[in-house]
């Protein structure tokens, strides 16, 4: 094949090349399309508007993303599970076929938030004895009133449900006749319909019990001992006899 040739062939590669990439600039969309909250799980579509069966890169900060188990891609979409703070910044897509690739699509910028925290706070806040009542409030750092409550324990880390001995009451958990088998551990989380729909589970608060100390009563009995006494004698041994005795 002769210089004049190859170059010929060449340009009309170039050409086709150019010609399938032409207008095949893919876009990103997000779900949910507005802030995204830690825990919550996105998806990000690549969008190719003409021909099928592409085959799907991810980008984020210039980092190509291989599917794994935060990252996992099916097909157009990459899923980030349990979204984290860590997870904020650019992304971007591209599809590739045996005839080439196409552009680069436009980036995106993901955004995280941090979802509401909640704490716990126990009530009494001193010392708990067995046979009390303990009080456990979930409070919630949001502006959203309509929380749900779930409320947990180290036992078996399997949400409480209300019973004769554990009452949920919106946002309190009480423990009546509180026993030794309820020490441990307790944390909650607030559920909703719209998002935030979670909140970020508490650090877990530790609930310890003590027996109750029995009043004490303290006595002495004084026993007049009889002794007989010889002539000789000049004084007698003392004849009092003392008793303790301890009541519970």
């Amino acid at each position: 094949m002769g210089s004049s040739a190859l170059a010929l062939l060449l340009l009309l590669i170039s050409i086709l090349h150019a010609g399938f990439t032409r207008g095949h600039k893919p876009t990103v969309t997000v779900t949910p399309v507005s802030a995204v909250f830690t825990g919550e799980t996105v998806n990000l579509t690549c969008v190719i508007e003409s021909y099928s069966d592409w085959t799907y890169e991810w980008y984020k900060d210039y980092i190509k993303l291989q599917s794994d188990g935060h990252y996992p891609v099916n097909r157009d979409t990459l899923t980030i599970r349990g979204a984290a703070e860590s997870d904020q910044g650019q992304y971007w897509c591209r599809g590739l076929k045996n005839e080439g690739s196409t552009d680069y699509s436009e980036v995106v910028h993901l955004s995280v938030k941090a979802s509401p925290r909640s704490t716990v706070t126990v009530t009494p806040d001193s010392a708990v004895f067995t046979g009390e009542t303990v009080n456990l409030t979930c409070v919630i750092e949001s502006d959203h009133s309509d929380w749900t409550y779930e409320w947990y324990t180290d036992r078996n880390s399997v949400k409480l449900q209300s019973d004769g001995h554990y009452t949920v009451n919106r946002d309190t958990l009480t423990i009546r006749g509180a026993a030794e088998s309820d020490q441990g551990q307790y944390w909650c989380r607030g559920q909703r319909s719209e998002r935030p729909n979670s909140s970020q589970s508490t650090s877990a608060v530790n609930l310890s019990l003590k027996e109750p100390v029995s009043d004490v009563t303290y006595s002495e009995v004084v026993v007049k001992k009889q002794q007989s006494m010889d002539k000789a004698d000049i004084m007698p041994e003392s004849t009092n006899v003392t008793y303790s005795e301890i009541r519970y």
